[in-house]
């Protein structure tokens, strides 16, 4: 059986083109221009199948890089989820006081009109008060 060909004859375009082609067809080691030109045609078929490949791969990177882009929107979510919870909590322990009970408080508020009224005189703070940080700082750092 024999093998069924199909050919195209071309036309080149230019004289001094098609004298290049056969040209490089010699330099190239090609027995005629057509086996050139078919060679030829098969390479550029061969890169525009790298070019799929290429797309198919930039595909899947930009495909990755959304998906870290949307990890890195989530951890900065929970990073502002985190500190307002932190921020509540710590709001609640500051502004949470035990009330004492109602019959306490005219004592307490007696105890604290009197410490208000009469401070306790010098010299008698305790024993390390003139070396602690507030009476440093008051003093500016001398002992009286």
């Amino acid at each position: 059986m024999r093998k069924r060909r199909i050919e195209r004859n071309l036309p080149f375009p230019r004289e001094e083109f098609r004298t290049k082609v056969r040209t490089a067809a010699k330099d190239r080691g090609f027995r005629t221009e057509q086996a050139f030109i078919l060679a030829a045609c098969e390479n550029e078929l061969k890169r525009d199948g790298h070019t799929d490949a290429n797309s198919q791969m930039e595909a899947r990177l930009i495909a990755s890089m959304q998906k870290i882009a949307k990890e890195f929107q989530a951890l900065y979510t929970l990073v502002h989820v985190q500190f307002a919870l932190t921020n509540s909590l710590l709001q609640y322990v500051l502004t949470c006081t035990i009330e004492p009970p109602e019959e306490a408080l005219p004592a307490a508020r007696a105890g604290e009109a009197q410490i208000c009224k009469d401070p306790p005189p010098r010299g008698t703070r305790g024993r390390n008060a003139e070396q602690s940080d507030s009476g440093g700082v008051l003093n500016g750092g001398k002992q009286t």
